[in-house]
């Protein structure tokens, strides 16, 4: 999925969408200063790409193959640029730097967003935590990496000084790991104690059994963080229990890839960085544990977010300039991406991702405005979470929800998506009555029938947009005699009762070639659509052609056979465009055909339409797989419905669904 791409080589992977929610739009970003001469950026650790699948409801049709990707709301508090669909065209350049332990993040958010927007350049810097903020704080940067608050008050003086004004966003925690050369099979664990007599200031030990009396007479090594780092500063705080305070005599780097190449070249080697390093060369190091008085700990995705390994699990932070994110779309755009994708992605790299609650904060603070309260008390991501979320509804809207759900079973393999697709029509009489948790749909759920059904069973609901999606003719790709139809001969051909068998009953000059018609059945919210607009009332139709819900079948049917021609969404056309001949629809002001461009502009009509899904209000505040599907759902669905070949909705609907959803 977002679609994270499987040969990512940042500091990570996710480039998923946990979750939640953020986007695209345009403004702003912030910086951390660094250091005027930043050393060169290291490699990026490589990240997986897992996949994993979702099934099908019981009681639904087959599922088609989905495309492969690739009552009112509470407004959003309004940006002050404004928002826009995701446009690869925008240009500009997005300044990042500081933090070592959060490049790979940081990177990994760029590698992604750059595959949206090629215009964009991301400077992914690495001068260290300290280096990031000086630059940050005197407007070089629009966004500063730290892993450590900017508490320093010369550094919180020097913005205020230069009128730089920041929102520090939390992305998650590491765990600050202790490593030594893998051929130093004596030794598994250290206590806090022995690290401060090895690392404090004015310290004599060089060899190993100056440590311990039964370690060997072996010399010592030593590798770290350079003293602009924040892992510097945190480690020398927490074990020598004075930030910056530390003996000088040993290898410093704002590169950890030197510290790992040191350590694990090193015979008697000991050094310590951020554990996303270890994760990423394992087989070079060897990970000690850490004795604060209750045993040994070491890191691990376990450990470190339940506290256990202490005292040296760290949060790790974006802090954002507000003026970049308010004025520079480039910057704005960015920033929401990244609240978007970075959960799933600082989880990918190896640190412990923040939670729901974190992420909602974060973007509520981006929007000047409290978070609302969940009724579900959010949580890590956790792998462990079970569950299932049941799903069906539009064909149109099935390949989103199931790029979605396979995205989301990365995260949480053991909750259960069934995505299935019955219709519009089809889901809907399955969600007003409580089978489902979320209906696909490709029309709003105005049926007097529907809306009364979900009332008279307590089903209240949030509709949320995704994006537009524009209904496509199509027919055999051998007809080269034709292009183009009207509004009133696609009329002709399918109103109730027509008797229109033969293409030369449409255009005299068509030729004598018999019609064969494909389309969706009448559960169809694409049937519905296209009655709607077509005939003038949705449900009148033909009945006299070869109908389903799959729109594969429709596909199949269409390629072939000659005289064919049907109708669906602009997905399906898109992941089949080599077995289908896409017409022009010609509504009184020439022949328009769907596209990227067309549909969004309003130039194709009249057969552009909304997509949706459907969300029932009780399972998302009581249940949290649920809650933690959707917010994901919020997150990735731009990137993913445009990955799918529709036209997503612009970061400010999206930032709307998210207040319905917190009302």
């Amino acid at each position: 999925m977002i679609l994270y791409s499987k040969s990512l080589k940042l500091y990570f992977l996710i480039s998923l969408f946990a979750l939640f929610t953020a986007f695209v739009i345009a403004c702003s970003t912030e910086e951390e200063p660094a250091e005027p001469a930043a050393p060169a950026a290291p490699a990026a650790p490589k990240a997986s790409a897992a996949a994993s699948g979702s099934s099908s409801a019981p009681s639904a049709p087959a599922a088609p193959a989905a495309p492969k990707a690739a009552a009112a709301p509470a407004p959003a508090p309004a940006a002050t640029v404004t928002s826009q669909q995701y446009d690869s065209k925008m240009e500009g350049t997005v300044e990042i730097d500081g933090s070592s332990t959060v490049y790979p993040i940081s990177e990994a958010v760029a590698e992604e967003f750059n595959k949206l927007y090629p215009k964009v350049r991301v400077n992914v810097g690495v001068s260290g935590t300290g280096g990031g903020f000086k630059r940050f704080t005197v407007g070089e940067t629009d966004i500063s990496n730290a892993s450590r608050p900017i508490k320093n008050p010369k550094e919180s003086s020097i913005a205020e000084e230069n009128g730089i004004t920041y929102d520090e966003l939390r992305l998650g925690t590491d765990g600050l790991s202790v490593m030594v050369n893998p051929n130093m099979d004596w030794i598994d664990c250290l206590t806090v104690g022995e690290l401060k007599q090895i690392w404090e200031p004015g310290s004599t030990v060089t060899n190993w059994n100056q440590v311990r009396s039964d370690f060997p007479d072996q010399k010592m090594n030593l590798f770290g963080p350079d003293t602009d780092s924040g892992t510097f500063d945190y480690f020398t705080e927490e074990i020598n229990g004075e930030a910056q305070a530390s003996r000088a005599d040993y290898t410093a780097s704002a590169d950890d890839n030197v510290l790992v190449s040191g350590i694990s070249g090193s015979n008697g080697s000991l050094g310590y960085f951020g554990y996303a390093y270890y994760v990423e060369n394992v087989e070079k190091l060897k990970l000690l544990g850490v004795d604060n008085g209750d045993g040994c700990v070491k890191p691990s995705k376990e450990t470190i977010p339940s506290g256990e390994y202490t005292p040296l699990s760290r949060p790790l932070f974006i802090y954002v300039n507000k003026s970049a994110y308010q004025t520079r779309p480039e910057v704005k755009v960015f920033v929401d991406y990244y609240m978007s994708v970075g959960p799933e992605l600082t989880n990918e790299v190896g640190y412990v991702t923040s939670s729901a609650d974190v992420y909602n904060n974060n973007r509520a603070l981006l929007m000047k405005s409290p978070a609302p309260a969940a009724t579900v008390t959010s949580q890590q991501y956790d792998s462990k979470m079970e569950g299932t979320v049941e799903i069906d509804g539009s064909s149109t809207v099935y390949p989103i929800s199931e790029a979605v759900a396979e995205e989301f079973n990365k995260l949480y393999p053991k909750v259960r998506v069934n995505v299935g697709v019955s219709g519009t029509g089809g889901g809907f009489k399955r969600f007003t009555v409580g089978e489902t948790d979320i209906s696909n749909a490709s029309r709003p759920i105005k049926n007097p029938k529907e809306s009364s059904i979900a009332e008279e069973n307590g089903i209240t609901y949030d509709e949320l947009r995704l994006g537009t999606d524009g209904l496509s003719v199509m027919v055999n790709p051998n007809m080269d005699w034709i292009d183009c139809l009207t509004v009133g001969e696609l009329k002709q051909i399918w109103e109730p009762g027509s008797t229109v068998t033969n293409w030369n009953q449409v255009r005299s000059d068509f030729p004598d070639q018999k019609m064969n018609l494909f389309g969706p059945d009448t559960d169809s919210g694409t049937f519905d659509y296209f009655t709607e607009e077509i005939n003038g009332e949705a449900q009148a139709s033909r009945a006299d052609y070869t109908a389903s819900a799959d729109d594969n079948v429709l596909v199949s049917g269409i390629s072939g056979s000659n005289g064919s021609l049907g109708y669906f969404g602009y997905a399906y056309y898109v992941e089949n465009v080599e077995k289908l001949k896409l017409l022009g629809v010609d509504n009184g002001d020439g022949c328009v055909k769907p596209s990227k461009e067309t549909i969004p502009s309003g130039e194709y009509t009249p057969l552009s339409r909304p997509l949706f899904i459907y969300v029932n209000k009780s399972a998302y505040q009581t249940r949290p797989e649920v809650k933690v599907f959707v917010d994901y759902y919020m997150s990735v669905g731009p990137e993913l419905t445009n990955e799918v070949g529709y036209v997503t909705s612009s970061a400010d609907v999206y930032n709307n669904n998210r207040a319905l959803l917190m009302k």
